[in-house]
């Protein structure tokens, strides 16, 4: 069963990351996009929220998908389950 991580906390992000597994998705939120450059495992979805990049002074990262909120909402009924680390 495929997981969505969202990542709020960048203190929590090698967690996560260990966490996360083949299939499994990592989107970055809130002060998690300060973490955007991590190195991605292999198998893993990663995406970002434009809105939060933005309001930190961000540039997208080519490497994430940027998501709008719908973006978010499809993401979230797309999995079966979710985590938050914070």
């Amino acid at each position: 069963m495929a997981i969505l991580h969202v990542l709020s906390n960048p203190r929590s992000a090698e967690f996560c990351l260990s966490a996360a597994g083949d299939g499994d998705a990592v989107l970055l939120v809130g002060d998690g996009t300060f973490v955007h450059h991590v190195v991605q495992p292999p198998g893993v979805r990663f995406g970002v929220l434009e809105e939060d990049m933005a309001s930190r002074g961000l540039a997208p990262s080519t490497a994430l998908e940027s998501l709008t909120y719908s973006d978010f909402v499809e993401w979230v009924a797309a999995y079966a389950k979710s985590v938050t680390w914070r």
